[in-house]
């Protein structure tokens, strides 16, 4: 009887989905059919909360290279992020609520954007692949199962409120077919091109040090990923944890431990570390005082993580990395990889503060361990290796548009 309840639920539920969806679709289609397509026009939409990630790279390489090809428009969902981004690029920015706005994303043909697997996640737009040439950068490569490959995602969605792009980009052979799994899309339009912020990665400016001076000693960045399923992050989950040890060990190795967690964390990392904690050499390192994590990772010299993909990024920097899969059984029961775990984690796993400071002097003194892992693991993930990845997605705009 429940049983049937929950399929009665559920069928409810993607049936709401479809006539609501279909609905849209149909309205904005016949919207987007009363403005004239401006192919010359590329169109930025930054849809989270900081200027950061691959799609401030890649209006950071169109600024510098102005071209008559495009007329590059932004477009900002979030009010603050608004604010910022127009004292940068006063006459190029729009706010997605205003008349200007609204004109600008129906007119554009080619539009930008690195999120948003989710039809609602655009709202008040609605992005069709009918009516525009929908570009996502991305935000990482993906070492979790996302959208249509996570169970409890595929059940509690039709399947038309999945977004749909035109393309996306990948970094490699290897995560072309992941990214072409996880979109339901063809291989041909996952792009191996590689992804703008990692141009930034591998030719990086020493703006932070003047504001963070610290970073010019050893840093060891601790950036777990986000569990938005099950327990939060646990940082430092260690039965023999004691933090004044941990804290009078980096000062001998004249090194700071920084903690950069999800924007939802920055509470609680702020709480436990910084100013106000006894512990000088473990700071907080979250989106308010980081907005752009790759900008960070430029100075980092240890990379500590359990499941998040920043660490296939750092690859490209031949540096070490160390892994805490302390709930590995747990958090594949509810969110699963794409990959075979530990066969792709160029590091040694550990599991007790002991190990934890052992692999960190050893890395700090003797970073050449696992060079050969790295190796092997970043050439399967990076085709290219020297940046120019901005300079190849342009190319791919251009035969779109050709």
């Amino acid at each position: 009887m429940i049983l049937r309840k929950s399929r009665f639920k559920r069928f409810k539920g993607w049936l709401l989905s479809f006539i609501i969806i279909d609905v849209i679709t149909l309205l904005t289609r016949f919207v987007e059919s009363l403005f004239s397509k401006d192919k010359k026009m590329l169109t930025l939409f930054f849809t989270e909360f900081n200027y950061a990630d691959n799609t401030r790279y890649l209006l950071e390489y169109l600024i510098s290279i102005p071209t008559e090809d495009f007329k590059v428009r932004i477009l900002v969902k979030n009010d603050k992020l608004f604010e910022q981004i127009l004292k940068l690029h006063p006459n190029i920015t729009f706010y997605t609520n205003s008349i200007v706005g609204f004109k600008l994303f129906f007119r554009t043909k080619n539009i930008i954007i690195s999120h948003g697997s989710d039809t609602s996640y655009f709202f008040p737009y609605f992005l069709d692949v009918k009516s525009k040439n929908i570009i996502n950068l991305w935000h990482g490569i993906p070492l979790k199962r996302l959208s249509l490959q996570v169970k409890e995602i595929r059940q509690s969605k039709s399947r038309n409120r999945f977004q749909k792009f035109t393309s996306i980009c990948a970094s490699s052979t290897f995560e072309q077919f992941l990214l072409a799994s996880c979109f339901d899309m063809h291989i041909d339009n996952v792009w191996i091109t590689g992804t703008p912020r990692n141009d930034y990665l591998l030719h990086p400016n020493t703006e932070l040090l003047s504001t963070h001076s610290y970073l010019e000693n050893n840093v060891i960045l601790y950036a777990p990923t986000w569990r938005e399923y099950g327990e939060r992050s646990s940082f430092f989950p260690f039965k023999d944890k004691d933090l004044t040890e941990l804290n009078n060990f980096l000062i001998t190795q004249d090194a700071y431990l920084l903690i950069r967690g999800h924007r939802e964390e920055m509470e609680r990392i702020t709480g436990n570390y910084g100013q106000k904690s006894t512990y000088s050499r473990i700071l907080p390192a979250h989106q308010e005082i980081f907005p752009d994590a790759q900008k960070l990772l430029a100075h980092v010299d240890v990379l500590v993580t359990d499941y998040s993909s920043i660490y296939l990024d750092f690859l490209l920097l031949d540096k070490p990395m160390i892994f805490i899969p302390y709930d590995l059984e747990e958090y594949q029961s509810y969110r699963g990889f794409l990959f075979e775990y530990n066969s792709h984690t160029p590091g040694p796993k550990i599991s007790t503060q002991k190990e934890f400071i052992q692999n960190i002097e050893l890395s700090l003194n003797n970073p050449s361990l696992y060079s050969v892992e790295r190796l092997r693991v970043k050439n399967l993930f990076h085709t290219f290796q020297n940046g120019n990845s901005s300079k190849r997605i342009l190319a791919k705009i251009n035969e779109l548009n050709s």
